[in-house]
């Protein structure tokens, strides 16, 4: 049975926006987006299709689609894009010369092809044309740069200048090559500044102007290419600073007073860790990275008092002070209560330490308060009507009135079921959701929000919606990082709110007293 196809206008309409969603990193999404195009047979749509599977590491079929849109341009006497599906082939592990492929990619304009063919078979080369061409191109020219570095300063200037041009592709390689020089010369504020840029959210204008630039490239547009190359040499160059991360080290010192921080690295396998107490800053290896995610997954299984002891020792270096934690990827869903010398202790988790930082700065708000009860939990109407009986407030239970709800209140609390989505293995914070009693309330839905409430309590089973109301402006969030027993929770709840002008330490005296429910203060508790 032949596939539907579909007319060219539209099939190249596919290939511009899956573009677009590949420059910002959906490639699987891209891939699905492009299969009406590709059934097509459209030349570019198999082009675009075997970039897709080159970046999900299906080489055989990169190979096969960049051959067959080879074939068809061939046919079709357009010999221009040629060299471009024979980039792709080779770095898929096919045949062909890569001087004479670099070299006929750069005739024909397609640079960041040539640089990728150079930075993968001539990486000098590569770092020799880095002040020409595309910004990407550009970019891979100073990652070759920083691989054939011979000093720590040449590598951690060429990953500077890399950064500095936004290129999403190339931004892991440049930190991960900046990390290691960071951690084998025991550099812990170099470490934890590169770190930071891990955790960094792109700047909304470079990704729109990034994706915008791949359309027009697709397009052939050249005057809009050139207009979009400056205005990303603008915002490359625009505040803050291009290295830095965007709160210096010394202002998270004098912020943290009397609590220390723990920022967890994962690199290259291993977990370390940079401890900031009082004004000392240390540099830990706390060994295997998977072993570390073996106890963390052990603990939600049985109780586990090896992998509790293992884990324990992660909190040491901050001695018996109150914490604040930026966890590695391993480490994201640790019930940190769970751990004895956390018991009792406040403790905030935050994504990173800039995140923490905004959030310390906002005040915190307690007086108007809103309530939610969603349909799934048996104990949610109970909670919510304790809870507005001692504190008052408003209740609500639909989507709409909770979005309202939220615009002027300075506290919520949302006790509904909470579904965390992920994308390929990573969390999509924007289509997790609380199921309320007319439908979900996404993370898109809450982005949208001119300000989020100053508290937010999201007493339910594990979101992933912390990041997006730290974004939109609240201080705390208070969230499960595991399944929760809702029988347990109502009086947990109702001890946190009557010392909430204390959240972290409030929320670490609830859990000593009715036990861990895997509940963690995120902000600046």
């Amino acid at each position: 049975m032949r596939p539907n196809r579909v007319p060219p206008e539209r099939s190249l309409a596919l290939v511009g926006r899956a573009e677009a969603l590949l420059s910002t990193g959906f490639v699987r999404e891209a891939t699905v987006l492009l299969r009406p195009a590709v059934d097509s047979r459209l030349p570019e749509a198999l082009l675009l299709a075997a970039r897709c599977a080159f970046r999900d590491h299906d080489f055989a079929t990169a190979r096969t689609l960049a051959t067959d849109a080879e074939d068809l341009f061939l046919a079709q006497d357009r010999p221009s894009l040629v060299p471009a599906a024979r980039a792709v082939a080779l770095l898929a592990g096919g045949p062909g010369s890569p001087t004479a492929v670099a070299d006929a990619c750069d005739r024909h304009g397609h640079h960041d092809d040539a640089a990728e063919v150079r930075l993968r078979h001539a990486p000098g080369q590569a770092a020799a044309l880095r002040h020409r061409g595309t910004s990407r191109s550009r970019a891979l020219g100073w990652l070759a740069r920083a691989r054939l570095a011979t000093t720590r300063r040449d590598a951690v200037a060429a990953c500077r200048a890399g950064l500095a041009l936004h290129d999403h592709d190339a931004r892991g390689d440049l930190v991960d090559i900046a990390l290691d020089h960071a951690l084998s010369s025991a550099d812990a504020r170099s470490a934890w500044r590169w770190n930071e840029h891990r955790t960094a959210v792109p700047d909304p204008a470079v990704t729109r102007a990034r994706a915008e630039l791949r359309l027009a490239r697709v397009r052939g547009d050249r005057d809009r290419i050139a207009r979009l190359e400056r205005e990303i040499r603008r915002l490359a160059h625009s505040p803050p600073a291009v290295g830095r991360p965007a709160v210096p080290l010394n202002d998270v010192v004098d912020a943290l007073g009397d609590r220390a921080l723990l920022v967890f690295i994962s690199h290259r396998g291993r977990l370390f860790g940079v401890s900031v107490t009082g004004r000392r800053v240390g540099l830990h290896d706390f060994g295997e990275a998977r072993t570390t995610a073996r106890h963390v997954r052990s603990l939600s299984l049985a109780d586990a008092p090896h992998a509790l002891a293992d884990l324990d020792r992660l909190l040491r270096p901050a001695g018996d002070r109150p914490l604040v934690v930026v966890p590695s990827p391993e480490l994201v869903r640790m019930p940190w209560a769970a751990l004895p010398s956390a018991r009792g202790r406040a403790l905030s988790v935050a994504p990173s330490t800039s995140c923490w930082h905004r959030a310390d700065t906002r005040p915190l708000r307690l007086a108007n308060r809103l309530w939610v009860a969603g349909p799934s939990l048996v104990h949610a109407h109970r909670e919510v009507e304790a809870l507005r009986r001692a504190h008052g407030g408003e209740v609500r239970s639909t989507v709409d009135g909770t979005l309202r709800g939220m615009v002027g209140a300075d506290v919520a609390h949302i006790a509904a079921h909470g579904v965390r989505e992920s994308r390929h293995g990573v969390e999509d914070e924007l289509f997790s959701y609380l199921q309320l009693e007319d439908g979900p309330l996404h993370g898109h839905d809450l982005d949208g929000l001119a300000g989020a409430p100053s508290v937010v309590v999201l007493s339910a089973c594990e979101s992933g919606l912390a990041r997006v109301l730290l974004r939109r402006g609240a201080r705390v969030v208070v969230e499960s990082v595991r399944a929760v027993p809702d029988d347990r929770v109502v009086d947990l709840m109702v001890d946190l709110h009557a010392n909430l002008a204390q959240p972290a330490q409030a929320l670490a005296d609830a859990q000593a007293r009715h036990g861990d429910l895997g509940f963690v203060c995120v902000g600046a508790g």
